[in-house]
């Protein structure tokens, strides 16, 4: 039996390159099932074509897996492809969210891809693995999957979600270079992700984290995610770590004892997470606070509360103010993301936005409506005509990741032309404020600001193209 498992994290274009966490949940699972899984993430590995087949000759796996985001797909079908033909006997499946939404196209669309996993991926490819190794050429059984069969395609019945969650290893951090990773952080150092729960409950119309983990929420323990970062801290001296959840703050009591359990550790931990305005209050902030909490981000969307009805966000402006009003009398640094070009917003939308973040915000972090496949949005821009691009590698939600950038979707009341001038206006309000939270009051003579924004060459573009970003906001400031 051959026990080698390739898994592949394609490049994208993203500046901050985040550890492909997903993959390495799976090669932890798979490695306790009696595996041998090998991870490359081609952001971090540097891999020419030939050394990756060459790669993929030596290691020889029965299935080579390649798990990708929606603007990685043409990298996917490229990769797909090559190692096709590196290895035609290797079982090449395709996963990741976009997959999840897609699941029938992306093997319409590349003839390599053998099969394509829908949603959680732990179960589904250890069945896979094994029916392949076993010989069998049928998969009927396995749920949770599309596959050719007879010239066609067949899509297998839906695969329950994982319940017991603590069930699941440790993800496999030794199989990826902890230190090459930018995982956000407002301090230097190896900062590591962390996932608590799979799962959120809400509806956001433009969210599509549900195509992999559904909407049902399942936490770990409070003990079970310290155990992680006990483990993490032993092996890596980890003092540093983000919550990558949708929300880690869904369930209070939790969140508590996993803040009891960080500050009776004596260890300087220090940490981030997301939030939802409405599930946080100022008693569990000062718990987060007093465990070494320093950051946490929120989803505000927009000033207008029409829009955030739309968007189906379930928030209003006074949850929005009083989570920086706690977070700031904490002292916890808040983010807040809000986005341009959503369904049914205006220019006065977008005004309100800045009306209602301008005295409170502190980072303020701002993108552009992209209808990802699996969403509401994605369901009605393409019912209504709105998109405008098809090339999914274009589907970003910012202008800094993309040269000559344009929005994927319009709606009946934004132009291409005033989504892009809305994005520059919003900035202009926020850019100093935001570099000023991450590096400090006079961040324009901090070395690490030089180094990691303003000098750096990366997906964000030379000085030259951040000179033009900056025109840009000066203009939308003075004429809108």
């Amino acid at each position: 039996m051959n026990n080698n498992i390739l898994l592949i994290y394609p490049r994208y274009t993203y500046p901050r390159k985040n550890p492909p966490l997903g993959l390495a949940y799976l090669a932890s699972f798979m490695r306790r099932e009696g595996y041998n899984p090998m991870i490359v993430d081609l952001n971090i590995d540097n891999y020419s074509d030939e050394k990756l087949s060459a790669l993929v000759k030596e290691f020889n796996p029965v299935v080579l897996g390649i798990s990708f985001m929606t603007n990685q797909h043409g990298e996917c079908l490229r990769l797909a492809e090559l190692l096709k033909s590196s290895l035609k006997s290797a079982c090449i499946v395709a996963g990741g969210p976009h997959v999840s939404a897609l699941p029938e196209e992306i093997l319409k669309e590349c003839p390599s891809i053998d099969i394509s996993v829908i949603g959680e991926g732990e179960m589904t490819f250890l069945e896979l693995v094994n029916t392949v190794n076993s010989g069998e050429t049928h998969f009927n059984h396995i749920n949770g999957i599309c596959f050719r069969d007879n010239g066609g395609i067949i899509r297998t019945g839906a695969r329950s979600l994982i319940e017991d969650v603590e069930s699941l290893p440790f993800p496999a951090w030794d199989l990826i270079k902890v230190e090459k990773y930018s995982v956000f952080s407002i301090e230097e150092g190896d900062t590591f992700a962390l996932l608590s729960s799979r799962g959120c409950p809400n509806y956001c119309i433009f969210c599509d984290s549900h195509t992999i983990f559904g909407r049902v929420f399942r936490a770990r323990s409070a003990q079970n995610i310290f155990s992680e970062i006990e483990f993490l801290h032993g092996k890596y001296g980890m003092t540093k770590f983000d919550f990558v959840d949708d929300m880690i703050t869904l369930k209070k009591e939790r969140v508590l004892e996993l803040c009891r359990l960080i500050k009776e550790s004596g260890i300087p931990f220090k940490w981030m997470a997301n939030a939802r305005v409405n599930t946080i209050d100022r008693e569990m902030l000062q718990k987060m606070k007093e465990s070494g909490c320093i950051r946490i981000d929120v989803g505000v969307e927009s000033g207008d509360p029409a829009v955030r009805r739309t968007a189906r966000k379930g928030t209003t402006n006074e949850q929005i103010i009083n989570a920086h009003k706690w977070a700031k009398e904490t002292g916890i640094q808040i983010g807040a993301f809000t986005m341009v070009g959503n369904l049914g917003e205006n220019m006065e939308s977008v005004k309100m936005t800045a009306g209602l973040l301008k005295d409170i915000g502190e980072d303020v972090m701002i993108s552009i409506a992209c209808p990802f496949p699996g969403t509401e949005l994605y369901r009605t821009a393409k019912e209504k005509g709105y998109l405008k691009i098809t090339d999914w590698s274009r589907y970003v939600t910012s202008p800094t990741y993309l040269k000559d950038y344009k929005p994927v979707m319009v709606t009946d009341t934004m132009t291409e032309k005033e989504i892009l001038d809305a994005y520059y206006y919003l900035h202009s309000f926020f850019v100093k404020k935001k570099f000023q939270a991450r590096y400090g009051k006079y961040f324009f003579m901090n070395p690490v600001f030089m180094k990691e924004w303003l000098f750096k060459s990366n997906g964000q573009g030379g000085l030259l193209r951040k000179t033009s970003m900056f025109f840009n906001l000066v203009k939308a400031r003075l004429t809108l």
